[in-house]
C-alpha cells in the first residue's frame, strides 16, 4: 500500500507554473531588457503579482546583482534598474566559442519544463544574439554571422526522459543541491529523507546522489521513480568536505553507488570490433585484439545491469566470457527473445 502523504508545516517552494525562482528570473530578464528602468507597477504587471511582492523580489535579486531606484522626474515615480556598472560585467566570447556553446544546448533537454532550463534557455538566446551580431567586414579567423551555423553545428544527446509536467520538482532538487536543503520524497512504496549532494544528468535521465538519513549511507535515486518531491529550506546540512561524486560515475554505464567490483570480459566478432575499439566506455576498460579480428573487452564495475543491456544490443556478435552468472543471464535473455519469433 502506498504511504499516505505526511502533513507538512511548510513547503520549501510553492508548486505551480510560477515559482519564486521563475519570478526572480523573469524580473531580472525584464530589467536587463530595459536598461533605463521600469516602474514598480509595470514590474508587478509583468510578474502578475502585487507591488508589495515585487519589492520582496527586488530585495532577493539585489543579493546577486546591484540595483538602483532613480526618479523618473522630480517628485514623480521611480524607475528600478540594474546599475550600469553591473551591466558592464560580461564575458567576451569569440563567435566560434558562442557556436560551440549553442551546439551543446541540447544537452540540457532533460531539464525542459523547469525554471533552471528557462535560465539556461535565456543564456543560450543571449549567446545566439551575440553569434548573429553582424560583423564589419571580414575578420581573419572569425566565423561569419549570416551562415546559420547554430542550425548546422549540433550536439545530439541521448533522447531525454520527459519531465515537462514535473518542472517544479526538478527545480526543488536543483535548489536543494545548490543551497544544501534537505529533500523529502516517495520512492516506490517508501518515504525518503535525503541530504542531496549531487545532481547528474545521464542518458537523458536525472539521478540524485545523497545521504539517506534512514539508511545512514550515500545512495543514488532516479528522478523518474521519485514523487512528491519537496525541498525544505528550514533544514540545511553541511556538505562533507571529502565528498566526491566521481566514484559514482561509471562512464557509459550510469550513476552507481561504489562497491565491490565485478570483472567482466566480453568477446566481440570482427564485425563489431571497430565500434568496441573506438568507444571509451569506462576508465577501467582494456581491449585486446586477436589475429582474426575478434576483440576482447575487459573492465570492472560495481553494477553490471547497464552493461548487460549494452551487450544484448550486439545480438550474436557478442559473448560474455566471465563472470559465469552474467553469461547465463545474457544467454537466457537471447533464448527468450528467440522464442518470440518461433
Amino acid at each position: 500500500m502506498r504511504p499516505q502523504p505526511r502533513a507538512r508545516k511548510r513547503l520549501g517552494r510553492p508548486l505551480g507554473s510560477f515559482t519564486q525562482h521563475r519570478r526572480l528570473s523573469k524580473l531580472q530578464t525584464a530589467l536587463e531588457a530595459h536598461p533605463g528602468g521600469v516602474e514598480l507597477v509595470d514590474l508587478a504587471g509583468m510578474l502578475h503579482v502585487t507591488t508589495r511582492s515585487v519589492r520582496r523580489y527586488l530585495d532577493e535579486l539585489a543579493k546577486i546583482t546591484e540595483l538602483e531606484s532613480v526618479p523618473k522626474e522630480p517628485g514623480g515615480a521611480h524607475l528600478w534598474r540594474i546599475k550600469p556598472t553591473e551591466r558592464g560585467r560580461s564575458v567576451h566570447l569569440r563567435r566560434t566559442q558562442a557556436y560551440a556553446l549553442l551546439a551543446a544546448r541540447t544537452a540540457f533537454e532533460p531539464l525542459r519544463g523547469s525554471a533552471i532550463f528557462d535560465e539556461l534557455d535565456l543564456a543560450h538566446r543571449q549567446i545566439l544574439q551575440l553569434a548573429q551580431r553582424p560583423t564589419r567586414g571580414v575578420v581573419k579567423g572569425e566565423i561569419a554571422s549570416d551562415q546559420r551555423l547554430e542550425e548546422r553545428f549540433i550536439y545530439l544527446p541521448h533522447p531525454p526522459r520527459t519531465i515537462t509536467k514535473r518542472g517544479d520538482e526538478v527545480d526543488a532538487i536543483f535548489l536543494a543541491v545548490a543551497e544544501l536543503y534537505a529533500l523529502r520524497f516517495s520512492y516506490g512504496e517508501k518515504a525518503r529523507h535525503l541530504h542531496p549532494y549531487a545532481m547528474v544528468v545521464h542518458k537523458g535521465a536525472i539521478v540524485v546522489v545523497g545521504w539517506e538519513l534512514g539508511a545512514a549511507e550515500v545512495r543514488c535515486f532516479a528522478f523518474e521513480r521519485m514523487s512528491d518531491v519537496t525541498a525544505y529550506e528550514e533544514e540545511r546540512f553541511p556538505l562533507p568536505a571529502d565528498f566526491d561524486v566521481t566514484p559514482f560515475l561509471q562512464g557509459a554505464f550510469g550513476v552507481v553507488r561504489p562497491g565491490a567490483r565485478t570483472r567482466v570480459v566480453v568477446e566481440f566478432d570482427a564485425k563489431a570490433a571497430h565500434e568496441v575499439q573506438r568507444t571509451k566506455l569506462h576508465p577501467s576498460q582494456k581491449v585486446a585484439v586477436a589475429p582474426d579480428g575478434r576483440v576482447r573487452l575487459s573492465l570492472s564495475l560495481p553494477d553490471v545491469t547497464e552493461l548487460k543491456r549494452w551487450v544484448l544490443a550486439f545480438g550474436d556478435q557478442a559473448r560474455v566470457i566471465e563472470p559465469d552468472g552474467l553469461a547465463a543471464e545474457v544467454a537466457a535473455a537471447h533464448k527468450r527473445a528467440a522464442a518470440r519469433y518461433a
